[in-house]
């Protein structure tokens, strides 16, 4: 009579224990396919549209991608920092020298 109730609950644990992990794979997968490196500027077009084609090197490979004008003009070649995109969209490129802050006899704290 005992296996009437060992059984069911063996198989109870078991489905939970499978839920549970599907439900840890699903938060562990990146944020919409985003990619990070360190990269840095190689080529900024000229400016005029709304988005400027800029050339990035990131681990040997150049990396073309169109960004929006305002963020553009505040590039420059040879400039390193982070750059964050998802396949062919630009997301955000953060300059190295925005990724600390000096903060006098402490040293550098960082801010990102």
């Amino acid at each position: 009579m005992r296996w009437m109730w060992i059984i069911p609950g063996l198989l109870m644990a078991l489905a939970a224990i499978g839920l549970i992990g599907v439900w840890g794979r699903r938060f562990r997968r990146p944020a919409k396919g985003e990619v990070s490196l360190m990269a840095a500027v190689k080529r900024v077009s000229a400016a005029g549209a709304d988005r400027v084609p800029v050339t990035f090197v990131a681990r040997g490979q150049e990396i073309a991608l169109t960004v929006p004008e305002h963020l553009a003009r505040q590039l420059f070649p040879g400039q390193r920092g982070v750059l964050t995109y998802s396949g062919s969209d630009f997301i955000y490129f953060v300059p190295r020298e925005e990724l600390f802050t000096d903060d006098g006899p402490e040293g550098l704290l960082q801010v990102s």
